[in-house]
């Protein structure tokens, strides 16, 4: 059930209702890539054989919430408006919370792409093919999604904090990336299972955040 009232959580923090719990989340999407990983190939054809017209220009669409050079930007100007120009201290701490959760996850992602250098779908090379440090083929560095990890790491703060119908968001841009034939479907698990803990963790433990000298906990 989505629950639409606010409660308190944390030192002038208002999110959610009923914060998701890490210790449930983790295991579960790890168990849902696995299992995922083992029928790759079988899923991906599911998509290929359902491809349309419509569902193309929707994908192009759906992919824009995963782009760094739009939703970036588009982040950092939501920070500084609701900072200095709104002075709306919820707006202000969920962007605040994206941008770190955003640094955290693009380490995970690119780190993680370096090290399993998996070909996309597209190669034909099939959904057990790696090739570790591929350098900058890109067409090896499959696992795990950019644009889901980058989607749900930016937009859970805002879900977790408005509404968690925005879940859809990030949710279309992964389906759009397998649709596409540019990620396995369990490429967009891990990546999407990266942002999606990254922004829980950032939002609903605030004693955990990114400064400029570090990673610094709080006690």
């Amino acid at each position: 059930m989505f629950q639409g009232d606010f409660a308190a959580y944390g030192a002038g923090r208002d999110t959610l209702a009923g914060p998701p719990r890490l210790k449930m989340i983790i295991p579960g999407v790890a168990g849902l890539a696995a299992a995922s990983f083992i029928a790759d190939n079988h899923l991906i054809g599911f998509f290929r054989s359902n491809q349309t017209g419509f569902l193309d220009s929707a994908s192009d669409f759906t992919d824009m919430g995963g782009e760094k050079r739009i939703v970036v930007p588009a982040l950092l100007l939501t920070y500084g408006s609701a900072r200095f120009l709104f002075r709306d201290e919820k707006l202000h701490t969920a962007s605040l919370n994206a941008i770190q959760s955003v640094i955290v996850t693009a380490i995970a992602t690119e780190g993680t792409k370096i090290v399993t250098g998996r070909a996309r779908p597209f190669t034909g090379e099939g959904a057990y093919a790696f090739q570790p440090f591929p350098g900058g083929v890109d067409r090896f560095k499959s696992l795990p999604s950019g644009h889901a990890s980058l989607a749900f790491a930016l937009f859970t703060p805002f879900a977790e904090t408005y509404s968690r119908w925005i879940y859809i968001v990030p949710a279309s841009v992964a389906a759009g990336r397998v649709y596409q034939d540019k990620h396995w479907v369990s490429d967009v698990l891990l990546g999407g299972g990266f942002g999606l803990v990254s922004g829980i963790l950032f939002t609903h433990h605030p004693k955990v955040q990114i400064i400029p000298s570090g990673i610094r906990v709080y006690f």
